[in-house]
């Protein structure tokens, strides 16, 4: 117990000589009520020059929050229009091992026999070159078809008589291949967009000056687009195939029939068939191509949209003009993320049937990275210490975007844009 009382003993001890010397102090004297309120009402400022300082000494970092409306002296090259591919790949005129020819203005299909002339081990039951009938389940005819012949085909069509020469049948497929054309376009974005910037001070330069380093990311857009009718040199694939009898009248597609006639009766067989086929040779060995300079007319159109994130870094420069009000200018390396969208329709004008269309409508999306460089100025009006807005400019210049598509090309333009930026700033 006496352990416990002695540490509260001292304290109390030390407490006192401690306090009452403070309390013994002389008591100031009260200032004149008159000057005291004259101060009061004024109040205290520092010195211009003193209030510059304490303003730029607030925080070392600048935080820009702020929107950028974009005048760009942007364009875009669009080249290598009119290339079309073939549709389809076709076999060799002489192969045998294809289900199907598909033409542009026709199709040969690949030829076996029917099930009603095969026995059940599939051996051909009818006479090729000749015809064979099928009887109803009590007896009575209900067709007579042209048998299956090795060499020809029964399943075939055309489109226009222009394919057909002396008995043959010319089977087409249509591609083109540019003849160099192209459009420019004037560039158009939205005008509008967002940005963050963040600088930081690195030295003090006397007492109105200091360097940074400042940093920025910011969004923009970018779409052109035309459409045109344009030639290009039209390359024609043609294969020819003989016909077996008169030729149909286009447009024709076999296998064809008619009413058939019972031989026993002469009467109509009611839902019988008469098959009336002309069969066309399976096989050709005769293909050609020719290429017609600007013989093909295509009806175009192509657009690209963009839009990209450019991001700033270099030196900054701060200086105080007046007490709230300052500037910036700097300088430094620009890059930007590009990404895009180039759409292409081109689609072949054939004044003649075909039964395809033959054409390339497709989108292709790509993203870089450019590299260029910018240069900025502002003016910079403080509320507090910490917050304020600010107007300003900045140029960015950097490399063409290049996007290229089925040998097609859209060069875009995006060099010398000049951004008005205005916003919030505020110091942490």
């Amino acid at each position: 117990m006496t352990f416990t009382r002695f540490p509260r003993i001292l304290a109390v001890s030390l407490l006192t000589a401690v306090t009452v010397p403070a309390i013994a102090q002389e008591t100031p004297d009260e200032p004149d009520p008159e000057a005291k309120a004259q101060i009061e009402a004024q109040g205290f400022r520092l010195p211009p020059q003193l209030r510059q300082v304490q303003y730029r000494d607030a925080n070392p970092w600048v935080l820009h929050t702020n929107v950028r409306v974009g005048s760009a002296d942007s364009s875009v090259s669009f080249g290598g229009l009119g290339t079309i591919d073939p549709s389809r790949a076709i076999p060799g005129a002489d192969q045998t091992d294809f289900e199907a020819r598909l033409y542009d203005d026709g199709r040969v299909v690949l030829d076996s026999p029917r099930g009603d002339e095969v026995d059940a081990n599939g051996n051909q039951t009818s006479t090729p070159g000749g015809r064979y009938t099928v009887n109803d389940a009590d007896g009575d005819l209900i067709g007579d078809f042209l048998a299956y012949t090795p060499g020809q085909t029964r399943v075939w069509t055309y489109g226009r008589d222009e394919q057909i020469n002396n008995g043959t049948v010319a089977m087409n497929q249509y591609s083109t291949q540019s003849s160099g054309i192209g459009f420019q376009r004037e560039g158009e974005s939205s005008g509008l967009g967002f940005e963050m910037a963040v600088s930081k001070r690195v030295m003090r330069i006397g007492q109105k000056m200091e360097l940074g380093l400042s940093g920025a990311i910011g969004l923009s857009d970018f779409e052109a687009s035309t459409a045109q009718r344009i030639a290009a040199d039209l390359i024609t694939m043609t294969d020819i195939y003989e016909v077996f009898g008169t030729v149909p009248a286009a447009p024709y597609d076999a296998p064809s029939s008619g009413p058939l006639t019972d031989p026993s009766t002469g009467l109509i067989v009611p839902n019988g068939q008469f098959e009336t086929t002309v069969p066309l040779q399976q096989i050709t060995p005769n293909r050609s191509f020719v290429t017609t300079p600007n013989g093909a007319a295509i009806d175009g159109s192509w657009s690209i949209e963009g839009a990209y994130y450019s991001m700033r870094f270099g030196p900054e420069l701060r200086g105080h003009l007046t007490e709230r009000i300052a500037f910036t200018v700097g300088a430094g390396v620009l890059g930007a993320f590009v990404g895009s969208d180039f759409s292409v329709s081109e689609v072949l004008d054939l004044d003649d049937t075909i039964f395809t269309t033959v054409g390339f409508v497709a989108t292709d999306s790509v993203s870089e990275l450019l590299i260029g460089y910018y240069a900025e100025a502002s003016i910079e009006f403080w509320l507090t210490q910490r917050t304020g807005f600010f107007l300003g400019a900045v140029l960015e210049s950097m490399d063409n975007f290049v996007q290229n598509f089925a040998g097609r090309t859209a060069n875009v333009t995006l060099s010398d844009a000049t951004l008005i930026r205005f916003g919030v700033i505020h110091r942490f």
